[in-house]
């Protein structure tokens, strides 16, 4: 497995010294997305002539990109914003081309209504990924979308049916653990049946994994806390992944504050079994 890390949790940089940071705390890997991780906007770096130059920078320091970031709604109610998502995420799956990304990553807009609206919700992610696959499919590049417990797309097996019902080998998954627990999920036992649950239903369409570490609050928001200081089982998780498909980055998500190293440290003790 290929360790890695979210590129703006090191705050704002330029591409040269992002890469040489990442690569300077260990890291192999990063994900990128542009209006977080570069200090000018992101339009700036979408140039053919800028991707090459990131490309080279981070190609130079040795740090893959497995995962472009694209912030958008893919579910939103709003035609118009729905609309406007499918514009922009198109627009960076060609630019991933060129920047040399594994794919374009989105999560599917957060659920905040009666169990009941699911299935509209989930017929608009349908409409968002028939417009967007196929424009990956022509470019060449993949789509990574990435489930989460309160989002649109928030069960392995809603997950497997969006897979069947939008067929192509250029669309993924992005898997975060974490994002799949609630307070009611997070004992090893349960985190083991949601790792197996996702490996039965997607398990060859991962294409990049995230990695977290916290806690949920009293009112059931998850905080996020160094790694090893949280509920995640990785221990035991990141071995199960890593006999899965060793090939697979594997990226830190909220990396604290001087203590990269050390984190680096405690996944690769983690992908072997140990404790942090």
């Amino acid at each position: 497995m290929i360790i890695g890390m979210r590129g703006h949790d090191f705050g704002r940089m330029e591409p040269d010294a992002l890469a040489a940071a990442i690569a300077g705390s260990g890291f192999a890997c990063a994900q990128l997305a542009f209006t977080k991780a570069f200090p000018q906007s992101a339009d700036a770096y979408m140039t053919p002539d800028a991707l090459s130059s990131i490309r080279t920078a981070f190609e130079a320091n040795g740090v893959a990109i497995p995962v472009m970031g694209c912030y958008i709604s893919a579910s939103d109610k709003d035609d118009a914003v729905r609309t406007a998502a499918k514009e922009k995420f198109i627009g960076a799956l060609r630019a991933s081309v060129l920047l040399g990304a594994g794919c374009v990553g989105t999560e599917t807009t957060h659920f905040t209504f009666d169990e009941s609206e699911r299935e509209a919700a989930y017929a608009r992610l349908l409409d968002f990924l028939r417009a967007v696959v196929p424009a990956a499919e022509e470019c060449g590049a993949i789509v990574g979308i990435e489930p989460v417990a309160v989002h649109t797309l928030n069960t392995p097996e809603l997950t497997r049916r969006m897979l069947q019902d939008v067929p192509s080998p250029n669309l993924k998954i992005i898997l975060d653990m974490g994002n799949l627990l609630t307070p009611q999920t997070t004992s090893p036992e349960a985190q083991a049946d949601i790792l197996t649950r996702c490996l039965e239903c997607f398990g060859e369409k991962i294409c990049a994994l995230h990695l977290k570490d916290g806690v949920f609050d009293e009112n059931g928001k998850w905080i996020n806390k160094p790694l090893g200081q949280g509920v995640m089982d990785w221990q035991h998780l990141l071995p199960r992944l890593r006999a899965h498909n060793d090939s697979l980055c594997v990226m830190r998500e909220d990396v604290w504050p001087g203590i990269a190293k050390e984190e680096r440290a405690i996944i690769g003790r983690w992908m072997e079994g140990q404790s942090a």
